[in-house]
């Protein structure tokens, strides 16, 4: 049987389809835009007709392009940015009329536990964190003996730190300490232990992007990548080179202006868990929401 699965997300809206055997997922379709939802939040919190529009359009695309795959069932989840936005139910209820669709808005907890299950497909985690760096939010889960102890969401998100803190395309060195105190802050904010993890296993596009950066800069492939690699790869990110910026727009040119700020805020959470090694996992929160609801 094949299943869809739309993820309105904080800087792109993604259709997966995927075929269960009855044991496992198997992506068969992948398609995604780019649309920077976060950027349509008005100052008073709301998110403008021109954003709720645009995320319509999008999804009545990426419904005809799954009818070819005569799906049992289609689903919608939504995260950060529908999440906070004031007007969410207003939201909820157009997309509903337009598509004929329930969204699913998840909140914090939910994002943390569907994120854990979507990486315990691939890995069985005894101890480490769950990294998702999304557009809006960054979710960060802390795993104890094989157990989901702890899921916090950092209102700091790839998109929203470079709308927040830098002024051209890629930000300054000024600019990234001042993404890299935001994350402190938030960790503050939610009083979030500051003690030693190990490892980490990374989802979602920005930790993705990051690796493609990482394999492409040195040419080989990456098992696993190192705080020191991040390091380094932001070290190699010169804002003053027209190089940097033609190598970026080779390998990730959608995410030319948010792909820093999400490496600054990587660099900063690996730092605050002294944490030495990232896996990054094929699978994340689509993944664990469907298979849940399939299992259902």
């Amino acid at each position: 049987m094949n299943y869809g699965i739309i993820d309105l997300g904080s800087n792109s809206i993604r259709l997966e389809v995927f075929k269960y055997d009855g044991k496992k997922l198997h992506n068969i379709y992948s398609h995604r835009e780019v649309i920077g939802l976060a950027s349509y939040l008005l100052p008073e919190g709301y998110l403008s007709d021109l954003g709720i529009d645009t995320v319509i359009r999008v999804l009545k695309e990426f419904i005809n392009l799954s009818q070819s795959y005569n799906l049992e069932k289609m689903f919608i989840i939504a995260t950060a940015t529908i999440r906070d936005a004031r007007n969410q139910n207003e939201i909820v209820t157009r997309i509903k009329r337009a598509s004929n669709l329930n969204v699913e808005v998840l909140d914090e907890a939910k994002e943390g536990i569907y994120g854990f299950k979507g990486v315990d497909i691939e890995y069985q985690i005894k101890n480490g964190l769950i990294l998702d760096i999304g557009g809006g939010s960054t979710e960060v889960s802390v795993v104890i003996e094989e157990e989901l102890k702890d899921a916090v969401s950092l209102n700091l998100g790839s998109l929203n730190a470079y709308i927040t803190y830098v002024k051209d395309i890629l930000p300054s060195k000024v600019e990234n300490e001042r993404i890299k105190q935001a994350v402190f802050k938030a960790f503050e904010q939610h009083k979030i232990e500051h003690k030693k993890m190990e490892l980490a296993y990374g989802i979602g596009g920005t930790i993705r992007a990051a690796l493609v950066l990482l394999e492409n800069y040195y040419q080989k492939k990456f098992d696993f990548i190192t705080r020191a690699n991040i390091k380094d790869l932001i070290s190699k990110i010169d804002p003053t080179k027209k190089k940097t910026y033609l190598s970026i727009i080779r390998m990730i040119p959608d995410r030319i202006h948010t792909i820093m700020p999400g490496l600054v805020i990587l660099e900063s959470i690996m730092d605050y868990f002294m944490v030495e090694k990232l896996i990054v996992s094929k699978y994340g929160v689509r993944e664990g929401y469907l298979l849940e609801q399939i299992n259902k």
